[in-house]
């Protein structure tokens, strides 16, 4: 471990976060047994809420990826496109190639 990871750390975990809120409220309402029993519990809510986004995310890009495909098989289906998108893209390289041509 690097001495960056280990000065970060402290402070990732004494920054107030999802697992405060839980702890915070439990004590005040329940007391004292209730704050130090929902401290442990608030690993598990931020695991489940970071799975939830993590399973979210995981369709939102397997959508990008289908719609992307979609994409391609319409633009290769339109020669004259396929034709106007080679000329943008050999422009696009061609300017910094004649840039770094020059330098």
């Amino acid at each position: 471990m690097s001495p960056a990871f280990l000065l970060t750390t402290p402070v990732v975990v004494v920054t107030p976060g999802t697992g405060v809120v839980c702890t915070l409220a439990a004590g005040p309402s329940h007391g004292r047994r209730a704050g130090v029993v929902a401290a442990p519990g608030s690993p598990g809510l931020v695991l489940r809420r970071g799975a939830v986004f993590t399973a979210l995310t995981l369709v939102v890009f397997a959508a990008y990826g289908m719609d992307a495909a979609a994409v391609r098989d319409r633009l290769t289906a339109r020669p004259r496109i396929m034709t106007g998108v080679r000329r943008v893209f050999a422009v696009c390289f061609a300017g910094p190639g004649a840039r770094t041509a020059v330098a």
